[in-house]
C-alpha cells in the first residue's frame, strides 16, 4: 500500500477535546498532505461549550508536519446535522474526493491508505457510492473487502464529489418517487423497503413540521437506494466509535445499553496488503441473511423483526389498544 497520504481528509469536530485528541493523534501519525477541519460553534445555552470548543480548536491546529490546512470554524452553532452537511458542502466546493472522520471515530492507521487506494480504484465507477471503514460482524470472501447495498457507517468513510452531487439534504425527490416501481426494485425485499420507507417518511414529516432531524447520513442511505448504488465494506474493522456516552449527539447512552454493546469501543485492525475482489459482486443470500440482518435488524431473526414491525403498524392504527398495551408493558 502507498504510505504517503495524498487524499484530502475532512475532520468534523465540536466540543469533545479528549475524544478529538485521540483521533487527531492518529491523524498526526499518517500526516495527510491536505487536512480540512470543520468545527461547530458553542451552543448558546451551554456555557461550558465555550472552553471545550476552544480546546478542540487548539488541538486540531497543532499541525506539526508539512500539510496544506483548511479550517472552517463557525461562530454560530449549527447543530450536528447542519454542521455535518455544511462541512461536506465546504469540502466538496474545493475537492473531488474525501476521507471523512468524526471526532468520536478512532481509525487504524491503514484505514486512511485503504480509503486512498480504493478512492483511486473506483474513482470513475458510478456504481460505487462510498467506502466504509467499519465492520462489526459480517465477513465475506477471501478479499480485504466486499460489496453491499446496505450502506456503511459514516463516522469513518470515503467518497467522491460525483456522489455528493447526488446528495439531497431534505430528500427533496422522495415524495415523488417513494411509491414508484423503480424505487421499490432497488431494495432486496418488500420488508427492507417498508423499513426504510418508515425512516424516510418520518424524516419528511419532521421537515414539514419545521423540525430538522439530527442526521446527515440518512440522506446517504436514501442516495444509495434512489440510485441503486453499491458500497465497499471491509472484512475487518478499522474504526472504533468511542462516542457512546452522555456527550454524544445521537449516541447518548450508557455503555451497558444494547446499542452501545453492539457498536461502542470495538477493536481496530491494520491491513498490510489490500487484496481486491475479482469483480463487483453481491451475493444476495449473504446480503439478506447477514448484511441486512446485521445492519438493519440488530442481528435479530428476520421473522421476529417482521412480527414486531407489522404488529406496531397494526397497533398504531388502533390508538386505543396501542396506548393500553404501552401502559401495560410499562408495569
Amino acid at each position: 500500500m502507498e504510505t504517503t497520504l495524498k487524499s484530502p481528509v475532512l475532520f468534523l469536530v465540536f466540543n469533545r477535546p479528549e475524544k478529538t485528541q485521540k483521533v487527531f493523534d492518529i491523524v498526526k501519525k499518517v500526516k495527510p498532505t491536505k487536512l480540512y477541519v470543520a468545527a461547530d460553534a458553542p451552543r448558546k445555552n451551554n456555557p461550558s461549550d465555550i472552553l471545550l470548543c476552544e480546546k478542540v480548536r487548539e488541538i486540531v491546529q497543532d499541525v506539526d508536519w508539512e500539510c496544506e490546512t483548511h479550517f472552517l470554524f463557525h461562530d454560530k452553532n449549527l447543530g450536528c446535522s447542519l454542521a455535518g452537511k455544511t462541512a461536506w458542502d465546504w469540502f466538496f466546493s474545493q475537492e473531488e474526493e474525501m476521507i471523512f472522520i468524526e471526532d468520536d471515530g478512532v481509525p487504524s492507521l491503514s484505514f486512511f491508505y485503504f480509503c486512498q487506494e480504493l478512492l483511486e480504484k473506483f474513482r470513475d465507477n458510478n456504481q460505487i457510492a462510498y467506502i466504509g471503514g467499519i465492520n462489526y460482524g459480517p465477513k465475506y470472501g477471501d478479499a480485504t473487502y466486499f460489496f453491499t447495498k446496505q450502506g456503511v457507517s459514516t463516522w469513518g468513510m470515503a467518497t467522491w464529489k460525483r456522489v455528493y452531487d447526488l446528495y439531497e439534504y431534505q430528500l427533496e425527490s422522495y415524495p415523488t418517487i417513494c411509491n414508484t416501481k423503480q424505487f421499490k426494485k432497488n431494495f432486496i425485499s418488500s420488508f427492507e423497503y417498508q423499513l426504510w420507507k418508515k425512516n424516510f417518511d418520518n424524516y419528511i414529516t419532521s421537515i414539514r413540521r419545521g423540525v430538522q432531524p439530527n442526521t446527515y447520513d440518512l440522506q446517504m442511505a436514501y442516495l444509495i437506494k434512489k440510485y441503486n448504488m453499491t458500497c465497499v465494506f471491509p472484512n475487518i474493522n478499522m474504526v472504533s466509535n468511542i462516542g457512546f456516552d452522555m456527550q454524544g449527539s445521537n449516541t447518548k447512552v450508557n455503555l451497558d445499553h444494547p446499542i452501545a454493546l453492539r457498536f461502542a469501543n470495538k477493536p481496530v485492525f491494520e491491513i498490510e496488503k489490500i487484496i481486491h475482489p475479482t469483480s463487483i459482486y453481491i451475493d444476495l443470500k449473504f446480503e439478506i441473511n447477514e448484511m441486512f440482518k446485521e445492519r438493519r435488524l440488530g442481528n435479530q431473526p428476520i421473522w421476529k423483526a417482521k412480527y414486531k414491525f407489522y404488529l406496531r403498524y397494526i397497533l398504531s392504527n388502533m390508538p386505543i389498544i396501542y396506548n393500553l398495551l404501552k401502559k401495560l408493558l410499562k408495569k
